[in-house]
C-alpha cells in the first residue's frame, strides 16, 4: 500500500503553496475579514492559473485531474490563510452537481464560466424550518418554462453568484420529489438579502434569496425532474470531501503557528517549546492533523476511484473538522493573550475553523448517517 503523493499531486501542492505565499498578503487578509469582503482579484488570478475547477476535464475548463488534486489546493490554500482559502474553495460551489448531472449544453456554457474566472456559481438547498420535510421552494412546469415561488436561506454568495443551482420541490406531496433547476441570478423576481455579520468564514457572504414568480427556460432543470435527491446526495459526497481538505488546512496552519511560536517565546529564560506542558500540547495537534489528512486523502482516493467510501468521507468532515477547531483552540491557548489579537493572524484561523462543523450539516447530523452506514440502515 503506497501512502506517498505521486510527483504531479507533489507539483500542484508546490505550485498551491507558492501561488498563495506569494498572493495572500496578511494585511489585506485582515482587511478582507474585516469588512465581509470576497478576495476577488485573488479569485481570477488562482481561476486564470487553473487552480479553480481542476477536478474538471479539460473540455470544460479544467484540468482533468481529480478530488485528491483538488483536496491539495484546497489544504494548501487553507494553510496559508483560512478566510482566503475556504472562500476560493467555495467559488464554484455546486457547480459540481452541474459537472456530474448535467447535459452537454449545461455543461459547456456553465462550468468553463465558472472555471475561467468570468463569474461565482453557488447553490441555494437551505430552508428555515423541518429540513427533513418536503421543500418549501417550489417548481412548476407551464407553457413558458418552470415557475419558482419559495425562499432559500445560507446561501454562500447568495448576493454575487452569476448563477445559482436551485432544489426545488416539485412535487409537493413527495419526500423525494426534488428538481433542481440552474437560475441566473438577473432573473426578475430573484431577491437576494444578506444574513448579517458572521463569526467566521466572513469572506463568503451568507444570504437568503427569495424566489417570487422566478421564470427558468425548461432546459435549464439539471437531470431529470425529481432526481434532485439523488443529485444532492452525490453532490454532498464530493463537498465532504472538500470540506475536509479545508479542515486539514486550517488544522495545519493552528500547529505550524503553533511550533514557530513556541520556539521564539522564552518564559524562564528558555523558550516554552522546552516546557512539558507545550510538548505535550504539539504532540497531540500533530496528531490530529495527521489522522485527518489521511482521512481526507482516502476519502478523496476512493471517490477518483469510482468507489466513493461513503463512511470514509463522512468521517473526514467529521474528523478534520474537529481537528481544524481543537488545534486551532490550542493554538490560540498557546500564543496566550496575543493569540486572542486580530493582528496575531491567529484568531481568525479559529473563528473559520468552528464554522466547518456547521458547513452543510451538523455534527451530529453526520453521526446519524454514519451509524446508518455502518449498521447498513440505509437504503
Amino acid at each position: 500500500m503506497d501512502f506517498s503523493l505521486t510527483p504531479e499531486q507533489v507539483d500542484i501542492q508546490k505550485a498551491a503553496r507558492d501561488f498563495a505565499q506569494g498572493e495572500f498578503d496578511p494585511d489585506r487578509t485582515l482587511e478582507y475579514d474585516h469588512n465581509q469582503e470576497f478576495p476577488l482579484i485573488i479569485w481570477k488570478k488562482a481561476s486564470e492559473l487553473g487552480f479553480i475547477g481542476v477536478q474538471f476535464p479539460e473540455e470544460y475548463g479544467g484540468q482533468g485531474l481529480g478530488l485528491l488534486e483538488n483536496a491539495l489546493i484546497v489544504e494548501a490554500f487553507c494553510s496559508q490563510d483560512s478566510g482566503i482559502g475556504t472562500a476560493l474553495a467555495l467559488s464554484d460551489f455546486g457547480s459540481e452537481i452541474v459537472l456530474r448531472h448535467g447535459d452537454e449544453n449545461q455543461k459547456r456554457k456553465f462550468l468553463p464560466f465558472v472555471t475561467q474566472g468570468k463569474g461565482l456559481s453557488t447553490l441555494a438547498f437551505l430552508e428555515e424550518g423541518d429540513p427533513q420535510g418536503p421543500y418549501e421552494t417550489t417548481s412548476r412546469l407551464n407553457q413558458d418554462g418552470y415557475i419558482i415561488h419559495g425562499m432559500k436561506t445560507l446561501v454562500p454568495f447568495g448576493s454575487l453568484a452569476h448563477y445559482l443551482v436551485v432544489v426545488c420541490q416539485a412535487a409537493s406531496d413527495e419526500h423525494l420529489g426534488q428538481s433542481i433547476l440552474l437560475v441566473a441570478r438577473q432573473t426578475k423576481g430573484l431577491a437576494p438579502l444578506s444574513m448579517g455579520q458572521k463569526v467566521g468564514m466572513r469572506m463568503v457572504p451568507l444570504d437568503q434569496i427569495s424566489f417570487k414568480s422566478v421564470r427558468v427556460p425548461p432546459e435549464n432543470r439539471i437531470g431529470h425532474e425529481g432526481s434532485g435527491e439523488y443529485q444532492l446526495r452525490n453532490f454532498f459526497d464530493e463537498i465532504r470531501i472538500e470540506t475536509g481538505a479545508m479542515g486539514v488546512g486550517i488544522a495545519q496552519a493552528g500547529l505550524d503557528r503553533a511550533v514557530d511560536y513556541s520556539k521564539r517565546r522564552e518564559q524562564f529564560g528558555r523558550p516554552i517549546v522546552k516546557f512539558d506542558v507545550i510538548r505535550n500540547k504539539l504532540a497531540d495537534m500533530y496528531t490530529e492533523v495527521e489522522v485527518a489528512r489521511l482521512m481526507a486523502y482516502k476519502a478523496a482516493w476512493s471517490f477518483d476511484q469510482g468507489k466513493p467510501d461513503h463512511r470514509s468521507i463522512l468521517m473526514a468532515k467529521m474528523i478534520a473538522s474537529r481537528a481544524a477547531y481543537r488545534v486551532t483552540y490550542e493554538t490560540v491557548q498557546i500564543h496566550a493573550g496575543t493569540g486572542y489579537m486580530t493582528e496575531s493572524h491567529v484568531e481568525h484561523f479559529y473563528r473559520d475553523a468552528r464554522v466547518l462543523d456547521l458547513f452543510l450539516e451538523s455534527e451530529p447530523v453526520q453521526r446519524r448517517r454514519l451509524a446508518d452506514e455502518i449498521t447498513r440502515l440505509t437504503k
